[in-house]
This record gives C-alpha cells, sequence and structure tokens, in this order.
C-alpha cells in the first residue's frame, strides 16, 4: 500500500464533470491510526475510534466520538453499553444519529463489525433521537434489521426521506449492496429496495451524498486495490453510472466513507498509510508552472509557452524530477509519487501533449536484461499515469535504453560507483514527442 503523502495534488473533476480542480489532501491532526468515518456537525468531527489494544469478541472494540475544544474525546454515553460500534451519521438538523453496531446473535458468516476487523455478529443499524432537552434517546433498532444478514453504513438522503445502508441481505448483487428504504409518514420504513443501477458482484460500502445530491460510495469492483471512491448523479429516481475518483481521493490502499462539509471540502478515510486515518480534502489555488509562465486557471487555456519549454524549465528549477528506482526493481516507490502527481497535473494541463518515457537501468546486468527490466520501468510509470491520474494510454510511449545515456559513468568493467550514482542511472525521464 502507498505510504501517506501529507500534501498530494492532482486534476480531478469532482461531479460536475467538465470542470477540473487541484486538491489538496491533508491528515488531519489527533489522527492516529485506527480512526475513521468522520463527519461533521456545526464545526465539530464525529468520527469512529479503533481502540486497538480492546479486543472483544475477536473484534478490536470501536467507539463513535466527539473532539471538545481541548481535542479531548468524549465518548457518546447513549452507546455506552455497546462494544463496537461504527459509520456514524447525524441528520441535517441533529435530531437524528445513527451508527452501525454488533448484533447480539452469532452469524456463521462472520461478516465485518466495521472498517476493520471480524467480529462474530451480524451488523445492525441503531438510531437515536435528541429530545427536547438535548440529550440523545435510548437507540432504536432500525426496523429491517435481521439476525442472518448484515445491515450498516447508514446515511439519510439530504431531504430526509431516505435511508440508504449497505446490507448483504438474500437477493444481492453479491457480497454487500447499497440499499434504500423510504420513511412512511407515520415515521415507519418501507421495504428496502436494491440500487441494482451501481451495485456489483463485489462490496458496495458508506453511501453518502455531498451538499448537491450527488451519491458516493465506496466499492471493491474496478478499483485500484481495495475499497475505492465512487460518485454517481441522481437522475429522477435513478442514478446514472458511477464514475470511480482519481488520486489523491482513490488510492491502491482501501478510500472510503468521504463526507462534505462544503461543496467541495470534507474528510475521507484511508489506510493508504497502512492503517486508517481521516484525511482533509479541499481545492487549491491555481498552480504557477515557473516563473514566466502565466497562472493556469484552467487545464485547457492555451499556454503562452510550449509544453516542452514548460517541462524543460520545471525539470530545471527542481520543481518536477524523474521518477527513480530500486537495484534490479521496477516498482513505484512511496518517495517517487510526488514527481508523479506534478507530470499527471502537467499532462491534465496541456491535454493534446503525447509523452515519451525514456527509461534507463544502472550498469549491472547483461544488456538484453537490462533492456528488458527498463522497458518494466517505463511500463510502471505508463501505468501509474493510466490508472490513478486517468491520462489516456495513447499519449504515452515507452522507449527503453537500459544501460545508456547515464548521469554518472558507472562502467562496471572498469570502476563502481557508490549507491546514489547507482540510483542517478536508474530512472525513467519525461520528453515531449508532440503537441
Amino acid at each position: 500500500m502507498k505510504k501517506t503523502m501529507i500534501m498530494v495534488l492532482m486534476m480531478f473533476s469532482i461531479i460536475s464533470f467538465a470542470q477540473e480542480k487541484t486538491y489538496q489532501l491533508k491528515q488531519i491532526p489527533k489522527s492516529k491510526g485506527g480512526m475513521w468515518g468522520a463527519i461533521s456537525f456545526k464545526g465539530q468531527i464525529i468520527f469512529v475510534d479503533n481502540k486497538a489494544n480492546i479486543i472483544k469478541n475477536n473484534a478490536f472494540d470501536s467507539n463513535p466520538v466527539i473532539p471538545d475544544k481541548n481535542n479531548a474525546e468524549l465518548e457518546l454515553p447513549a452507546f455506552e453499553k455497546y462494544d463496537n460500534i461504527g459509520s456514524p451519521f447525524i441528520s441535517e438538523d441533529g435530531k437524528e444519529f445513527y451508527v452501525t453496531v454488533s448484533g447480539t446473535v452469532a452469524s456463521k458468516a462472520k461478516k465485518r463489525i466495521f472498517k476493520a476487523g471480524t467480529a462474530l455478529y451480524t451488523l445492525q443499524i441503531l438510531v437515536c433521537t435528541r429530545g427536547a432537552n438535548g440529550e440523545w434517546t435510548e437507540p432504536v433498532p432500525f426496523q429491517h434489521n435481521g439476525n442472518n444478514f448484515s445491515n450498516g453504513d447508514p446515511c439519510l438522503s439530504p431531504d430526509g426521506t431516505y435511508l440508504y445502508f449497505a446490507s448483504n441481505r438474500e437477493g444481492g448483487a453479491g457480497g454487500t449492496d447499497i440499499y434504500r428504504s423510504k420513511r412512511n409518514s407515520d415515521g415507519t420504513w418501507g421495504e428496502p429496495q436494491n440500487l441494482n443501477e451501481i451495485n456489483t458482484g463485489g462490496n458496495e460500502r458508506f453511501p453518502r451524498f455531498d451538499k448537491k445530491g450527488n451519491l458516493y460510495f465506496s466499492s471493491t469492483t474496478g478499483s485500484m486495490g481495495g475499497l475505492d471512491l465512487f460518485v454517481c448523479k441522481l437522475n429522477g429516481n435513478t442514478f446514472e453510472k458511477p464514475i470511480r475518483m482519481y488520486y489523491p481521493f482513490n488510492t491502491e490502499g482501501d478510500d472510503f466513507a468521504i463526507s462534505f462539509t462544503n461543496d467541495d471540502t470534507g474528510y475521507l478515510s484511508s489506510n493508504r498509510s497502512g492503517t486508517d486515518h481521516i484525511y482533509s480534502f479541499e481545492p487549491i489555488k491555481p498552480q504557477i508552472i515557473y516563473d514566466t509562465v502565466k497562472i493556469i486557471e484552467t487545464p485547457k487555456q492555451e499556454p503562452t509557452v510550449s509544453p516542452d519549454i514548460v517541462l524543460e524549465e520545471m525539470l530545471k528549477s527542481g520543481k518536477m524530477k524523474h521518477v527513480y528506482f530500486g537495484f534490479d526493481k521496477y516498482n513505484i516507490r512511496d518517495k517517487e509519487i510526488p514527481a508523479l502527481i506534478e507530470l499527471i497535473i502537467f499532462m491534465r494541463q496541456y491535454p493534446t501533449v503525447v509523452l515519451e518515457l525514456p527509461s534507463y537501468t544502472d550498469c549491472r546486468g547483461s544488456d538484453s536484461y537490462n533492456m528488458k527490466l527498463s522497458r518494466k520501468r517505463g511500463e510502471a510509470v505508463k501505468d501509474y499515469l493510466v490508472k490513478l491520474g486517468n491520462i489516456d494510454a495513447s499519449r504515452i510511449v515507452v522507449k527503453e535504453y537500459g544501460y545508456a545515456n547515464p548521469v554518472y559513468d558507472c562502467d562496471c568493467s572498469k570502476s563502481r560507483c557508490d549507491d546514489t550514482k547507482f540510483e542517478a542511472n536508474r530512472r525513467v525521464e519525461y520528453k515531449v514527442l508532440k503537441y
């Protein structure tokens, strides 16, 4: 899994499907490992804390908490009797609070109790309401819970008419599906409906809405690995085809439980660092490519300087770097990701550019082996740009050179270089072929 990057940048269409923005993610303070599922209400953040040092029923003990003004964690007393609580959701008016808890009847399926860990019980949705005195009532089970299947990850539609949730009940497309239940005039809930237009044979979880009424969820189908975030637009009473979000929202780890504080700001959860953390996201102002180029406000604006000169100047100034590799390796290392993000931004700002990736090795190994290895390195960079950057594969040409054009002359038949010089030769460079 990729390691955490405190600041990661990329062009991303967040649901307008036309306007692209550059976003940054930041791991929120106090988000130690095992925290996830953040939602915001009246300036406070509610999230789940997996207390990994407490093990009950073969699952991590988890509780929703609200940091007070001093960032101390205040547990919600209405749920004190439950060992495992996750996926908090609070209604827009602040009068209903939904969570997922472990059921009381053992399940042979051993379904997950929350994001991480395995429990021996099915999942159930509970809701408590805020009374006139401001206190929460005792939690009440959702009427369509069951003992032989799980319900979880609850959220209300923006108007409060529907309760959306994930379930592995019989009759689904496979794994966990997303369902919705309509609230009746007497406060009861109608029979759950499967959202067939978005569910797959994998696992769909964590439904959430943005301020514009677009539905977000996570799925294992069509992902880069684990859970990926998807978004789809509500058209009438049905949803359009889901679109997978791109880096930095999705990585090769689990990315899930997105929530919004405004039109394009909010939180998401991810284990891209190896354990669950909460990240805030927000758009940033357009970037200055380099000193003699005007600020690019939209990716498709006519450039004032040709892209090949822009790329050359960025490399010279150190604002963009080539990608380097470990000895006899072609995997993308975590420390190379910032360079690739800058390259993705460049290619999206210049959508007509066709890029060549000259790929190299150090001097160790046979010529034929090094040609194959340098090819694999170039293909690894191309694959990253295509899959995580949504760059058209036809715009990227890999050219392998083996041990040629070395940065340092490290001819192994004559002398040996230190590791720093060897690594400088193991690289993938960038070259504009046409635009």
